[in-house]
């Protein structure tokens, strides 16, 4: 920063009251009172708390030492607003001078040495009629501008005094007041820079297998580990970068509270597998997922049975997870069963429990079922349409008597137990079919929740961008030509196939952009469904699109729905389709 210095002021003040006049300010009019108060001045206070850290022991040390006690040292931010006050002027007028929250800009106050300094960026002085406004004629004032290190103006110091009272010392202290803050900031961020390297060298040097990287105010990467030249290439350093949630930031801020640089860990944490998920988790801004929402927010508090319907991938348990940690039951126990993965002879000594010697291989002293487990909490019955005929009988006396005993046993356990059951099947299609008891059927069916496929989802995007976040790649991005592939195909995986593809893709690409290319299992998929395609059914939308979506709504006499069906896209990519190649009925 260079020297602060003394300019000649008669050309100064001409300007300022040219300004004055400009303004349509009256010398001899009343002066604008501006003052912030309540919220306002603890915002305004809130924001230069870095300044007023490193004023306030100045003026403390400052006042007690000054012989003449009719000085008054002000702060003001950049734009004026008086933020610290030391002294007082000892001045017969009927209102208080420069009192904190007050303005001292020159649009406001007129001519005046804070004023001057914020317009003029310099040490400036202002003798009684000097001023603008006639009822400042009494004051000397002198000020100068408060520089931050990085030479960023951020305020200014101003010392005030009845003009009888002028020394010119207040012109020399005033100038080493300003110094002496502008060399404080420097130390603090010192500090501040000596913080951080710290953290910095503790995490190069202990092996940090994940990509770091250090960026300046900017937001430019100055320093990379080898994990981040892997990630974003060799020619990363110098590029902007924009963190996102979820990675873990390092921030020193300088003084104008403003980042000065920082360290940024590309590594999330992964939820722990014991940490259940909350309704938060289900990421989605669709119709239907907020529907879903609102549906297990409401049916949390009630202990009604629920039925999750949804194709494989569809995120079934995360749903019932969520029912249990948004009921009264969130801190009992939370078991899941999944019933297709239990042998017939096995799956009752799972739900209700065996005593000592109830069969060959038993546990010598028995073992408590999945029901004794999930007292008091929420028992999840995954994929409950594959349940034998002899275990629905079972199951439905439980849950008609609230009651188990266990196998071998002869005494009941009554148990407060909150059934959830999810299903990839349609049950109403397998009690007709005579495969699911009608019974059971009806004592599990209290609220019946869908879970829409992927491919009817309009956030797949929205989705896209959390799952590379639980990847550990929130700063890969994806092409419009991706993008658009992720939407048109038709995901028999759901959700699951979607986090294998991004999974797959971020392992491949070389940069930081996935294209079509990278989308290999997608691309598989269609190559070989073009193989094997028949003629019963329109081709997939690969080369032949225009042909292919004429040839479906032909087909359906423009139902879309039916059409979207055939072609195994969306509604919505559908009405996109149609738009593209303005096809009409």
């Amino acid at each position: 920063m260079s020297p602060l210095r003394m300019m000649d002021p008669k050309e100064l003040i001409t300007q300022s009251w040219r300004r004055c006049q400009e303004y349509g300010l009256d010398p001899n009019g009343p002066m604008n009172n501006q003052l912030l108060t309540g919220i306002d001045l603890e915002k305004a206070l809130a924001k230069n708390q870095f300044l007023l850290d490193q004023t306030t022991p100045l003026l403390e040390k400052l006042y007690k030492t000054l012989p003449n006690k009719g000085l008054v040292t002000v702060i003001v931010d950049r734009n004026g607003i008086i933020i610290q006050k030391a002294g007082k002027l000892e001045l017969d007028v009927a209102f208080n001078y420069m009192e904190v929250g007050a303005n001292w800009s020159e649009e406001i106050k007129g001519t005046n040495a804070i004023g001057l300094a914020l317009h003029e960026k310099r040490l400036v002085t202002t003798h009684a009629e000097h001023h603008f406004f006639v009822k400042n004629h009494i004051l000397t004032c002198a000020a100068s501008p408060i520089y931050s290190p990085s030479g960023e103006f951020i305020g200014a110091i101003n010392i005030s005094a009845r003009k009888e009272d002028f020394h010119p010392s207040m012109i020399a202290l005033v100038s080493m007041m300003a110094e002496s803050v502008y060399n404080r900031l420097i130390l603090e961020q010192a500090n501040q820079e000596k913080l951080l390297a710290t953290k910095e060298l503790e995490l190069t040097t202990n092996y940090y297998p994940f990509p770091l990287i250090t960026l300046d105010q900017e937001r430019r990467i100055i320093r990379a580990n080898h994990a981040t030249h892997r990630l974003l290439g060799k020619d990363c350093l110098g590029k902007e970068f924009y963190h996102k949630e979820g990675q873990a930031i390092g921030v020193i801020s300088d003084q104008a509270n403003q980042s000065a640089r920082s360290i940024v860990s590309l590594h999330t944490t992964r939820k722990k597998d014991s940490q259940l998920y909350s309704t938060a988790e289900i990421i989605g801004s669709s119709l239907q997922i907020t529907k879903i929402k609102k549906m297990i927010n409401k049916a949390a508090f009630t202990d009604y049975p629920v039925i999750i319907y949804g194709e494989s991938g569809t995120g079934k348990e995360l749903v019932a997870q969520a029912l249990h940690t948004s009921s009264p039951r969130k801190l009992q126990p939370f078991i899941a069963v999944n019933c297709s993965a239990i042998p017939e002879s096995l799956i009752e000594s799972e739900l209700f429990g065996y005593e000592r010697g109830a069969f060959t291989g038993a546990n010598r002293e028995g073992g408590p079922g999945k029901f004794e487990a999930a007292n008091g909490g929420t028992l999840f019955l995954d994929e409950i349409g594959d349940m034998s005929k002899k275990a629905q009988a079972a199951l439905l006396r439980v849950l008609q008597e609230k009651k188990v005993t266990r196998i071998g046993g002869i005494k009941e356990k009554t148990i407060d137990t909150r059934i959830i059951a999810a299903t990839n099947k349609n049950l109403r299609e397998e009690v007709q079919e005579g495969r699911f008891r009608e019974d059971l059927y009806y004592r599990l069916k209290g609220i019946f929740i869908t879970l829409p496929p992927l491919r009817e989802r309009s956030d797949i995007l929205e989705l896209t961008d959390h799952l590379l976040l639980q990847l550990n790649h929130p700063f890969l991005q994806l092409t419009n030509d991706a993008k658009e592939k992720l939407q048109s195909y038709h995901w028999p995986g759901n959700i699951r196939e979607l986090h294998s593809v991004l999974m797959q893709a971020a392992f491949l690409i070389e940069g930081n952009e996935i294209g079509v290319e990278d989308l290999q299992f997608i691309n598989e998929y269609e190559q070989k469904s073009e193989s094997t395609n028949s003629f019963e059914h329109p081709p997939p939308l690969i080369n032949t699109e225009r042909e292919a979506i004429k040839t479906a709504l032909h087909a359906t006499d423009w139902n879309i729905s039916k059409a979207a069906s055939l072609l195994k896209i969306s509604r919505n990519t559908l009405y996109l389709k149609i738009k593209k190649y303005q096809l009409k009925p």
